[in-house]
C-alpha cells in the first residue's frame, strides 16, 4: 500500500495531473485490497484512511523535537493540509512545529525540486539550509 502510494504520487507528478494525498491514499488502497483479493469493505476502509489522521509518534520524536529547538522545525508533506493539521494536531506536535507544509499548495508531490522551493516561501530558508529527517525507510 506505503509503495503504491508512493508510485501514485511519482505517476501524477510526471503526469500533471495532481490529486491530493487523500485520494491518493484512497486509491492505493483501493488498488492494494483488489490486488490482494481482499473483499473491500466500506466501513473498515474508512477506518483504516481514518487512521491516517491519529498515526502514533515514535517513542522519542517529541523529545527529540524539543531538544532541537530553538531551530526551526517544520513538516514537509505530500500530506493534503487537512490530513497534516489533522495528524499534527491529534500527535500533539502542533506546539513545537513552527510550519507544517503540504505539497498541495504547489500542486506538484516531492522529490520535485518545486515542492522543496515552498521552504523558502514559509521558513524564509533555502533548502540547501535544512536538516531534512524522513520517517521513509528508504
Amino acid at each position: 500500500w506505503r509503495q503504491r502510494q508512493l508510485e501514485y504520487t511519482w505517476l501524477r507528478s510526471l503526469m500533471g495531473r495532481y490529486q491530493d494525498f487523500a485520494a491518493v491514499t484512497r486509491d492505493s488502497l483501493t488498488y492494494t485490497l483488489r490486488m490482494l483479493g481482499l473483499a473491500y469493505e466500506r466501513e473498515a476502509f474508512e477506518r483504516v484512511i481514518e487512521k491516517y489522521l491519529h498515526l502514533e509518534l515514535y517513542p522519542d520524536a517529541t523529545s527529540a523535537l524539543a531538544a532541537l529547538k530553538p531551530r526551526k522545525l517544520a513538516i514537509l508533506s505530500n500530506g493534503s493540509p487537512d490530513m497534516l493539521n489533522a495528524l499534527v494536531r491529534n500527535s500533539g506536535l502542533d506546539g513545537l512545529l513552527d510550519a507544517t507544509i503540504s505539497v498541495d499548495a504547489k500542486k506538484i508531490f516531492k522529490p520535485s525540486p518545486a515542492a522543496y522551493d515552498l521552504i523558502g516561501e514559509e521558513l524564509g530558508t533555502a533548502p540547501h539550509e535544512v536538516l531534512f529527517v524522513s520517517s521513509n525507510p528508504c
